[in-house]
């Protein structure tokens, strides 16, 4: 060894801190990111609301509805674990156990915090590959999970729209109601596109020159989703899961606008959230955080929310929906990284830990 060149554990330590120092240095970018994000939407609407009536409505909140909120959120993260571990065994798929799906959804929803922007879906992917899905059966579950949240979450929205668009007002929400009809075509063409003939088809095509695999992903997830639509007695986990999420989630959101004395009826919470909140934090780069405040905000707007209760009542919820998400996956930043390592590998043994 080289005079003064330091022992293979002292530079192994030193890597680590290296390391360890450097995924720090990430996390605290990433909330200082998603913090300026969402400073600049809030001091944006605000300016529009009116600085003056924004702290008017904040000093009168009433925060035991913040309790409510807490709670829902915290039910929402149980109820998707429940619907990943449900959906992971359909057709024969792999097993989770409910502890396992816990700490996967626990990263996931904060996976943005840990070592990239990805959003949590690769997280879910990563875990299947090591609980020894290979790459298609994985893929497939994880669009199918994901097709399945707006499969619950679409006809909810299409019976608030047309509930909205026949009352008494409905001709003033055209614009937001009318286009959730498109929900009835779209589901007949899923079915249609996830026939066995079809799908045989393009798998083999897909074997033969290793091409279309996006769209053979996407029908790999529409022919899960077909299992759990057309035979829900065999799938009641991941269905109920799905709903159960949905519920807390619009639970929260309503609560929290209470807080601020907001009256709104719950089809316009339904139809404010599907359309403000589109694609689900976990799809999205950084939570989505900036976009979804903005659009959720604007959709409870042009449904009758007074913009400043809106506003205030979306950042209480995207509190708990989102800041709060932090905190488990700082914790499990550990988890996180073992989630990853075993999907690269197909190793079990890291996630059954």
């Amino acid at each position: 060894m080289p005079d003064g060149a330091p022992p293979p554990e002292s530079a192994s330590r030193l890597t680590a801190t290296a390391r360890s120092l450097w995924r720090m240095r990430q996390r605290v970018f990433f909330v200082l990111l998603c913090a300026i994000a969402a400073y600049d939407v809030g001091v944006w609407v605000a300016g529009i609301a009116g600085h003056a009536r924004v702290v008017d409505v904040l000093v009168s909140a009433n925060p035991v509805w913040f309790a409510a909120s807490f709670g829902a959120q915290t039910v929402a993260y149980l109820a998707y674990a429940l619907a990943l571990q449900g959906t992971a065994r359909v057709d024969d798929g792999p097993r989770l156990s409910f502890r396992q799906a816990v700490r996967v959804v626990a990263a996931g929803f904060g996976a943005y915090f840990a070592r990239s922007a990805k959003g949590g879906f690769e997280l879910d992917y990563r875990a299947l590959r090591g609980a020894g899905a290979r790459r298609q059966e994985a893929m497939a579950r994880v669009v199918g999970l994901g097709m399945l949240e707006y499969a619950v979450l679409a006809p909810a929205a299409l019976g608030a729209a047309m509930w909205i668009f026949l009352g008494s007002h409905g001709n003033r929400y055209a614009a937001l109601t009318l286009p959730w009809l498109a929900v009835v075509p779209g589901f007949a063409l899923a079915l249609w596109l996830t026939n066995d003939d079809r799908r045989r088809r393009l798998q083999a095509r897909r074997d033969e020159g290793g091409r279309h695999t996006a769209v053979a992903d996407a029908i790999g997830g529409l022919t899960i989703l077909r299992q759990l639509l057309l035979a829900p007695h065999r799938h009641l986990r991941p269905l109920l899961g799905t709903s159960a999420y949905w519920f807390c989630e619009l639970l929260c959101l309503w609560a929290s606008l209470r807080a601020f004395h907001a009256e709104v009826a719950i089809p316009a919470v339904v139809l404010a959230y599907a359309t403000g909140y589109v694609i689900s934090r976990r799809g999205l780069p950084l939570g989505g955080i900036g976009v979804t405040e903005a659009f959720l905000t604007f959709s409870l707007f042009w449904l009758g929310v007074p913009l400043t209760k809106a506003l205030l009542g979306v950042f209480a919820y995207r509190a708990f929906n989102f800041w709060l998400a932090l905190l488990p996956a700082a914790v499990l930043g550990p988890t996180v990284r073992d989630i990853r390592e075993s999907g690269a590998t197909g190793a079990h043994d890291k996630l059954a830990a």
